[in-house]
């Protein structure tokens, strides 16, 4: 695997990491707070980042393989820390 390679995973670790941590803020808000506004803000933001994320990973040229398995590992990870906080 080439360095050019190994920036772009880099990089998009630390971009899914970033989305992870804010979507798990949003449900955090959402279990305590209780608050339509916020949550309607928060989800909102989480959902234009994503895209955002998603537009700069065509940019990037990063395949329809690289795009499942980042999003598959991430609902995953999303998932599980998700159902850990409301137990």
């Amino acid at each position: 695997m080439n360095d050019e390679k190994k920036n772009l995973y880099f990089y998009m670790t630390l971009g899914y990491t970033g989305l992870l941590l804010i979507g798990l803020a949003t449900m955090r808000l959402l279990s305590v707070i209780h608050d339509f506004q916020g949550q309607a803000f928060g989800i909102g933001g989480f959902l234009l980042v994503w895209a955002y994320v998603r537009f700069m990973e065509k940019k990037l040229g990063i395949s329809n393989k690289e795009f499942i398995i980042s999003k598959v590992i991430f609902v995953v990870v999303f998932s599980i820390f998700t159902f850990w906080f409301y137990i």
